[in-house]
This record gives C-alpha cells, sequence and structure tokens, in this order.
C-alpha cells in the first residue's frame, strides 16, 4: 500500500533524531534491504531517503534475476520511497533504519495517472508488497497500513453509491464529506490507540503542516497526554515555542499601521502590458518590466511605454531590480544541456548552472555585468543600498551580493519555495520581507539572515493563506502594512493592525500556480503583473 510523509521543516529534521533501534547500534548492525521481485528480470530501482530539514538522498540498485540489495547507515528511523523510475509518482513508503530487511512484491506495467510533460503513458510500479525484518517504526506503519486495508472494505458500499450512474451531483459530494469525516475519525483512533508510533507522530506532523506557532502549540496541548509525551511531539513543541516568540513580533511591526484601502484604477491602461515577468520601480515612480523575451519597458504612471530596449542577456530573463541612481540590474539563468540515462534510453534536458547579472542604464547601455554561479535560479530580485539581493528558487535561499562587483554576501537559508516561485521585498526598515509560500507565511528578516517576524497560516479565512501555496509576493506600504498575493484564486491582501483586507475588484490575473510579480512605488500605488492579462494598477482611497 502506499502512503505519502508530509511533515513540516521542522518535524523532517526533528522525526530523524528519535526512535533509534538500541539492539542495531549495540550489535553494530547497518541497514540492508534484500528485495525479490516477480515480473521484472533485470532492471534499477531508486530509493529516494529523507535525512531530515527537507533534505534528500536518492540512491539506486541494480536488479538482476529480479533481486537488489540496498545498504546503509541509518542510525535513527527515517522515512524512504522505493520507485521502479524517477520521473514515476509511484512509489512504496517505508521506514528504514539500522537493521537487516527483506521485501518481496510484484512488479506490474499500468498507465500512468500522474501524466505531467515528459512522463511516459505506462510505468512500473510495485504490488503486493511485504516487509519483514523491519524496525519498530517500519512495524508500526506495516499495522497502519493494514488497518487502512480494513477501512478501505468497510468504505467500499459507500464507494460503489459513488460510482452509480444515477447517483446524484449532490449526493455524491454528501457522500464523499462521510468518507472524509469517517477517514480521519478512523485516523484519530489510530493516533489515541498508538501514541509511541513513529507514524502516529507523522501523521500529526503532517496536520500541522503550515499552521502558526501559536495554532500549532493549541493543537499539541490538546492531544492526548501519551502522545504528548512522545519525544518527537515534545521536540516539535520546543521549536514551536521559539517560533511564537518570532510571530509575536507582528504585533510590534504593525502597531502604527492603520488599514489602507485600495481600488484598481480603471484609468490605468495596462491591458497592452504583457509579457512581463517582473517587476521594478524607478525614484520618479515610473515602472520598469521584464519581457519573456527580454525586453525591459519603461512605463509611466498611466500605462504609456515611455521607452524599451532589450540588453543582450547570456541565459533566460529571469528578474530585474532597479536602484537609487535608477540602473536596471537584469538578472539571466545561465543553463546547460545534459544527457541523462533511463533504462537504458538518452534524455536531453536543461539545467540551471548559474545567473549572470547585466546592469544598464536608462538608455539601455550597459555600465557593468558579472556572473552570480553560486545561484542557479533569480526568481526575485532587489537592491537595497550597495546590496543585490537575489531569490534563488532552486538553492532554496535569498542571496546578497555587492551591487558593484557581484561579490558574495550573507545568505538567507532554509526557504520553503513551490512551483517554481520565490520572491520577497525589503521595507523602509531595511527588513527582507519572503513570500514564503510552502510555509504560508510572510518572514522577516534582518540583513544577516536572522529572522526576526512571521505571520500567517494555511487556511480558508481572509487572515490566512489558501491553495496549495501562497503568498506568492509580498511589498510593504510607507505606514508599515504589509501587501500579499495569493493566487489561483488571486487575492491581494493589505496586513495592518486591524488584520487583513481584499482589494476588491482584482480579476483572475493566472491560473493554477504562476507567479503574480508585484511592485509599490514612492506613492503606495501597488502594480501587479499578469502574462496574459497585462498589468493592473490599484491605488488608494481616501
Amino acid at each position: 500500500m502506499k502512503s505519502k510523509f508530509k511533515l513540516p521543516a521542522v518535524c523532517m529534521l526533528i522525526l530523524t533524531i528519535f526512535f533509534a533501534c538500541n539492539n542495531a547500534k549495540e550489535n553494530g548492525q547497518k541497514f540492508e534491504l534484500h528485495g525479490t521481485l516477480e515480473g521484472i528480470t533485470d532492471g534499477k530501482i531508486f530509493i529516494n531517503i529523507t535525512l531530515g530539514d527537507r533534505k534528500y538522498v536518492i540512491d539506486s540498485a541494480l536488479i538482476k534475476n529480479g533481486k537488489f540489495v540496498f545498504k546503509g547507515d541509518y542510525p535513527e528511523p527515517t522515512g524512504a520511497h522505493l520507485m521502479l523510475r524517477m520521473e514515476s509518482m509511484e512509489y512504496y513508503s517505508l521506514y528504514i533504519e539500522n537493521v537487516k530487511m527483506s521485501l518481496t512484491g510484484l512488479v506490474r506495467k499500468k498507465k500512468n495517472r500522474y501524466r505531467f510533460p515528459g512522463t511516459p503513458e505506462y510505468v512500473l510500479v510495485l504490488e503486493d508488497v511485504k516487509i519483514t525484518g523491519g524496525g519498530k517504526a517500519q512495524n508500526d506503519f506495516a499495522h497502519y497500513n493494514e488497518l487502512r486495508k480494513t477501512w478501505s472494505k468497510d468504505e467500499e458500499v459507500l464507494k460503489k453509491e459513488m460510482r452509480l450512474s444515477t447517483t446524484t451531483k449532490e449526493r455524491k459530494t454528501e457522500l464523499l464529506k462521510i468518507l472524509v469525516k469517517r477517514r480521519e475519525e478512523l485516523i484519530d483512533q489510530y493516533i489515541k490507540e498508538n501514541p509511541t508510533s513513529r507514524h502516529a507522530a507523522d501523521i500529526v506532523s503532517g496536520r500541522l503542516s503550515g499552521k502558526s506557532a501559536a495554532e500549532t502549540e493549541k493543537v499539541i496541548k490538546s492531544l492526548a497526554p501519551a502522545l504528548q509525551k512522545n519525544p518527537a511531539i515534545v521536540a516539535l513543541l520546543e521549536e514551536t515555542l521559539k517560533q511564537k516568540e518570532i510571530e509575536l513580533g507582528v504585533d510590534q511591526m504593525m502597531a502604527q499601521a492603520s488599514n489602507v484601502f485600495y481600488k484598481v484604477d480603471g484609468k490605468f491602461d495596462g491591458e497592452g502590458l504583457k509579457d512581463v515577468i517582473y517587476l521594478g520601480v524607478f525614484t520618479n515612480n515610473n515602472i520598469c518590466a521584464l519581457q519573456k523575451d527580454g525586453t525591459v519597458q519603461i512605463i509611466d504612471p498611466k500605462g504609456s511605454v515611455i521607452s524599451s530596449f532589450k540588453p543582450e542577456l547570456k541565459g533566460a530573463p529571469a528578474s530585474i531590480a532597479v536602484d537609487k541612481l535608477n540602473q536596471i540590474y537584469v538578472l539571466s539563468a545561465l543553463q546547460k544541456e545534459v544527457t541523462k540515462k533511463v533504462r537504458g534510453r538518452s534524455h536531453k534536458r536543461m539545467v540551471p548552472v548559474g545567473v549572470a547579472c547585466v546592469i544598464c542604464n536608462e538608455k539601455g547601455e550597459i555600465v557593468n555585468q558579472y556572473d552570480l554561479p553560486s545561484l542557479k535560479t533569480a526568481t526575485g530580485a532587489r537592491i537595497s543600498d550597495d546590496v543585490l539581493l537575489v531569490a534563488d528558487y532552486s538553492n532554496k535561499r535569498i542571496a546578497m551580493f555587492d551591487s558593484k562587483t557581484g561579490k558574495a554576501g550573507a545568505s538567507i537559508e532554509e526557504m520553503r519555495p513551490c512551483c517554481g516561485i520565490l520572491d520577497f521585498a525589503v521595507n523602509a526598515k531595511k527588513e527582507v520581507l519572503v513570500a514564503n509560500l510552502g510555509a504560508f507565511r510572510v518572514q522577516g528578516f534582518d540583513f544577516t539572515g536572522k529572522n526576526i517576524v512571521a505571520f500567517g497560516q494555511r487556511g480558508k479565512s481572509l487572515d490566512e493563506f489558501h491553495g496549495c501555496c501562497n503568498p506568492v509576493s509580498v511589498n510593504s506600504l510607507s505606514n508599515g502594512a504589509i501587501v500579499t498575493v495569493e493566487k489561483d484564486p488571486t487575492r491581494i491582501k493589505i496586513y495592518s493592525k486591524e488584520g487583513a483586507k481584499q482589494i476588491a475588484g482584482v480579476e483572475e490575473l493566472v491560473k493554477g500556480c504562476s507567479h503574480i510579480p508585484m511592485i509599490v512605488d514612492a506613492k503606495d500605488n501597488l502594480y501587479l503583473a499578469s502574462g496574459a492579462k497585462g498589468i493592473v494598477k490599484c491605488v488608494s482611497v481616501n
């Protein structure tokens, strides 16, 4: 049976520390997984291992005559996934540690349920898997999977009714709610009856993913006493209390920030300003827009294009930033083609290898340029005094450089980007505000990389961030209020001491998981870019 591990960042680190197998430590046993598969003679099998703190390692083993072996050193129970093809979303989950394990299973060719671009129509999947000799974490997980099989059989009557052609849409919705509620109740029962289980702790941690520290603390303290004593939950609570101190800083941060009401500026001629992938702003409040073909446009507050130029870039256009001298820093992502063999077939693809920066004046003349090889991507950029800050989605960080030389400086690490998006802004207090969308929150850092403030959590209310991951953009106003942008559906919100207020009249700007770049000028006017619908301007209402 397949299951997914979904844990917030801190839990991924914490849960690799506890639940050690003392016997394995004492006798020097290392991890060994001996597998025997039917349905395949020769090939390759992969194992994706969670090392903690969102770090993973992928190992592979050859299948010869239907057999394979994985070996390693994992003193603590560690989540892992077995796959027969790296590009496939089909996998089998298990817990590994320093014990000897045996696996038997059947390999079948099935139609791919997850058809993403470049993925095959049919994939090989593991079925009828049985594991013997695992540690306590794996045995507890196996028990959970057996319970899930029983639950599925009990739910078959409801599922059968859902599949009937005569079942109305309304009834199907009602049945789905019943199934979801029933499954949640059964999972709650499992957690209650297995409070020392590693997987019980995983489930609780997964439910808390994206939640604020205050909400996490509330949930943990409501757990049964036995589960609260689970070492992983104890450690999570300790880390949560530290995070709560940072979240409390929001009250001080917005103490003087009264809500500002906005409306869409119907006079702004932005419909024709399409294919824009990033925005900057000049000291005179003109807007600088980077198009996906590398063209840089200078746009006045009415929406008219004053001028445009197309600098020669080394790579794919990525983002721009404008400094106090109105110099434009155009960042492009450098890529190279690599060939990779998968199951005997060669596949070519482009991989990121660095970022190049070209600095132009308003006439489009190049005044400086340098490479930033420590980066892989440049999904966002800002200039603060003589510091160039760049969001690197691939490396999950905000990197800082000397804007004149490109020399590397401090770095804000351990971001949780998603959907190819990572963006940020710098406010008047020289605080770096990050739209940390994978964590469903805004986080503020100083220029040493220290996290000084955070707010937000996953949810559907106006004060929360919805969808698979949000917000995608963030900025601040002159009074200290914070503006956030959410996609799918589009929501532009102003956060102040009064809470969150949504700007009315902004249409759906993008479809699915796409970035919505935003910039704020010195007059607190907001500009939002949509590749398909142009640029939208929002102005304050007295």
